[in-house]
């Protein structure tokens, strides 16, 4: 059955409580709209004959809110439907997504349930996961995800969460898999401003092909969340990462982020390195290193530049390099608009350097309430 169950469970909770009637008042709904037109040089990432093409997507989604004593319910869908103009490149999409979810307050804390549904590209998924080059098909994710919070002391909590997760993928050289994954942090607020936590989790990755091997995954973090001003706020951990199939792939992880939020400025940075479960079999352990900035170029326009490294250990190792510029304009209260521009470069042991340059044009329609 795999998460077939609990997600039909949980859609029929959520479907009942219409029939709840102090809900009517609680109820939030919004929508957004957003239309692309898009022009990419070389959407495969080829070393040699390279192909361009031009792509048109629409990407309606659907949000609901509400709230009934100490209950919150959201559910969340949405559709991303593409056409490209070389269809012997990449084909034409309708990608589904579907989110439910629902969170208890208590007196200490909270706990809640999270399910989620979607359909991707298997060739865009792959290159922004493990930058690797694959045929491009459908990927198909489901995850279930319970979480619980609560206050253990003063200035202590404690909280858990396990995560079921199944991919599958429709064609290609990908595995697909289930993963099972839980963890337990622990957290003690120092003072307002410095907040230290413990985290230990394990994940059980579980492939779908006879030829790739289970494995497990263990880790065990320490680190610090620290807000240095009401603009800057910073969080560090490190720890030890074990790969049961490998037992010689002991070895650390760790990450950085900060962000400041100045009067017309905000930065983010994000260096790190992760562990997590992929197609290519297994779990493929990648350093990344990604920032951006934004600045307010007036009351209705804004302007950023985006750029990132990621250097992946997988089965094909791959570094992975991002930079992207991009300017936005409030038309109206429902209507923005978005001009951007991307360079991505590729580079996998052995090979050449693959390029490619991406420009496009989003129309937005949103109502955040209705």
């Amino acid at each position: 059955m795999g998460l077939r169950r609990p997600i039909w469970l949980l859609l029929a909770a959520c479907g009942g409580l219409g029939s709840l009637p102090a809900l009517a008042g609680g109820w939030h709904q919004s929508i957004s709209l957003p239309i692309t037109l898009e022009y990419d040089t070389n959407p495969n990432l080829a070393t040699t004959n390279e192909t361009e093409l031009w792509r048109a997507r629409v990407a309606p989604a659907y949000n609901l809110t509400g709230t009934y004593g100490v209950d919150e319910f959201k559910a969340g869908f949405g559709l991303m439907i593409e056409r490209p103009s070389n269809k012997a490149i990449s084909s034409d999409r309708q990608d589904p997504n579907l989110s439910l979810g629902w969170r208890r307050l208590t007196e200490t804390g909270e706990f809640g349930l999270a399910a989620k549904y979607d359909k991707a590209s298997t060739r865009s998924s792959a290159l922004e996961e493990t930058g690797i080059v694959v045929r491009d098909g459908t990927r198909t994710t489901k995850s279930l995800l319970g979480n619980w919070r609560s206050a253990i002391s003063e200035r202590s909590s404690l909280a858990a969460d396990v995560q079921r997760t199944a991919v599958a993928y429709d064609s290609g050289t990908l595995t697909g898999y289930n993963n099972l994954s839980a963890g337990i942090t622990y957290s003690h607020a120092w003072s307002a401003r410095a907040e230290p936590f413990l985290r230990v989790s394990a994940s059980r990755y579980e492939p779908d092909s006879a030829l790739v091997s289970s494995s497990n995954h263990y880790t065990a973090m320490g680190g610090l969340k620290f807000k240095a001003s009401e603009n800057l706020e910073w969080t560090a951990q490190a720890g030890m990462s074990r790969v049961s199939a490998r037992t010689s792939d002991t070895g650390w992880l760790g990450s950085f982020t900060m962000r400041y939020l100045g009067a017309r400025s905000e930065y983010s940075l994000d260096i790190g390195r992760s562990v997590a479960p992929s197609g290519e079999g297994g779990f493929v352990e990648a350093d990344q290193v990604k920032g951006s900035w934004v600045y307010a170029v007036g009351a209705l326009t804004r302007a950023g530049l985006d750029a990132s490294v990621r250097k992946s250990r997988g089965t094909a190792p791959n570094t992975m390099q991002q930079v992207g510029a991009w300017i936005g304009h409030e038309l109206s209260p429902l209507w923005s608009s978005r001009l951007y521009y991307l360079h991505k470069q590729r580079r996998q042991e052995g090979q050449s350097a693959a390029s490619g340059n991406v420009l496009g044009l989003t129309l937005v329609f949103t109502h955040p309430d209705f």
